[in-house]
């Protein structure tokens, strides 16, 4: 085993950071006028909430009561409304009830997970300083061209303090300390692991996949399922109004890409529930559809990219192809024939030998071997068909002008440009990250939790 250098490409406290201000894309959309930036009446609608009483402060609302005890700290009302009340300002859903109500729980968790992550700094002697702080908070105003100032002016004119986004920002910085810390010295990358890394890239160069983004909603018995369903539509209804993906999937979304905005990272088709799948490749980039009902729940997809997986030059990844192809005439209707073409699709699998299994199964169809093509010099239509196909697999059925035809990929010859340090340094980043969320999950498995706020205020 060889101990990983260079484990990130960037520093770990600026990926932390990039978690956090998906909820602030809300806040630049509705500070773009400076003008109109101080003045809440000027506001989106869904973006106000109801004016504090007068008199009332934070500091009042600590007085509340305590809506949890973590080990020794407690989480008053008063940080549980206030996350709250960021949260919907930031994600652009109307302050109602139900959003809140089906908001709250995300909320007690993560108040709950940074008290965890605060306290085991305070542990290990890790301190966040108030410049290392200032600097986070401007560098989050940076990257969402937000001017500092605006964001406290238009947090204080929306009854939420700004020490709610300093709160979270800290405990985003402990973590990434902690985590630096306890974490990345144990990660140990076996040349085994890279080995297989290299061939699963050459199994899967030239293949098409896709930057996804979700929102999951779990079905948690049949009897909510409508209310699921329908509270997931309006979430896209919300998002195509303009409310900011990441920001709604932060602070509703059940996946496992909640805590990053929804992100779930480069998927290939096959790699997602079916149902996933199929919509997946109805979509463009930048498409928003959904919901759509899997097994475990309604799912919000957002497509921001997609591209041919490398491995070296992907122009220079050659593929063999052949094609399955039956004339039409009128021994079959065109329906019929391509149902035919489906079924072979399904039984006939494999380049090798297939002359002998169409005469045998689908007499009426021809077998033709295309050549072998650079995927950089093939036609678009054939890239679109053939490139995410496992080898030895066909494509679905394509129309020609005389018939129907099958692709079938047979063979794909990939060139040898091996970056093993790139990919040493990916394994790690995904080790780093998953043993990250071990120690989340032991250090919240080991905690006093006294949870007496059981509703949204």
């Amino acid at each position: 085993m060889k101990k990983i250098r260079d484990l990130l490409s960037r520093d770990r406290m600026e990926i932390m950071l990039k978690r956090l201000p998906l909820f602030l894309c809300g806040l630049a959309l509705l500070l773009s006028a400076p003008a109109q930036a101080q003045r809440v009446d000027q506001l989106p609608s869904q973006a106000r909430f109801p004016p504090q009483k007068k008199g009332e402060s934070s500091i009042l609302r600590l007085a509340e009561g305590v809506a949890v005890v973590v080990n020794e700290s407690v989480i008053s009302t008063g940080d549980v409304l206030d996350r709250l009340d960021l949260a919907l300002l930031s994600s652009g859903v109307p302050n109602v009830p139900e959003v809140r109500q089906r908001l709250f729980p995300q909320i007690v968790r993560a108040l709950i997970e940074e008290q965890l992550q605060l306290q085991e700094g305070e542990k290990l002697g890790i301190d966040v300083s108030d410049d290392e702080l200032q600097k986070a908070l401007g560098k989050l105003a940076q990257d969402n061209k937000i001017p500092s100032g605006d964001m406290e002016v238009f947090l204080k004119s929306n009854n939420v303090p700004p020490s709610a986004l300093r709160a979270q920002v800290k405990a985003a910085l402990m973590w990434s300390k902690v985590v630096m810390r306890e974490v990345r010295p144990r990660i140990d990358i076996g040349d085994e692991e890279i080995d297989a890394a290299v061939e699963a890239l050459k199994e899967n160069a030239g293949k098409q996949e896709y930057m996804v983004s979700e929102i999951f909603l779990e079905i948690e018995t049949p009897e909510n399922e409508e209310q699921v369903r329908v509270f997931s539509q309006k979430l896209v209804d919300q998002i195509k109004e303009g409310a900011v993906f990441g920001a709604v999937a932060r602070q509703f979304s059940q996946g496992t890409g909640a805590g990053t905005g929804g992100d779930i990272g480069w998927v290939r088709v096959g790699e997602l529930a079916p149902e996933v799948d199929e919509l997946l490749l109805t979509m463009k980039v930048g498409d928003v559809a959904g919901p759509v009902r899997s097994e475990a729940g309604y799912h919000i997809l957002g497509v921001r990219d997609r591209r041919v997986i490398s491995f070296g030059d992907p122009e220079k990844i050659k593929v063999n192809v052949g094609q399955a192809f039956r004339a039409f005439s009128n021994q079959i209707d065109k329906d019929e024939l391509f149902l035919e073409a489906k079924n072979l699709r399904a039984k006939v699998k494999g380049c090798e030998g297939i002359e002998e299994k169409l005469k045998a199964s689908y007499p009426a169809w021809s077998w033709q071997d295309l050549g072998e093509v650079a995927l950089g010099d093939a036609p678009p239509w054939l890239f679109e068909k053939v490139s995410a196909l496992q080898k030895g697999a066909g494509s679905e059925p394509m129309a020609t002008d005389k018939g129907a035809a099958v692709l079938f990929l047979c063979s794909r010859s990939v060139p040898e440009n091996i970056d093993r340090d790139a990919i040493r340094n990916a394994i790690g980043a995904e080790k780093l990250e998953r043993m990250a969320q071990r120690l989340l999950r032991d250090l919240r498995r080991d905690a006093f939790l006294d949870i007496r706020l059981k509703a949204a205020p």
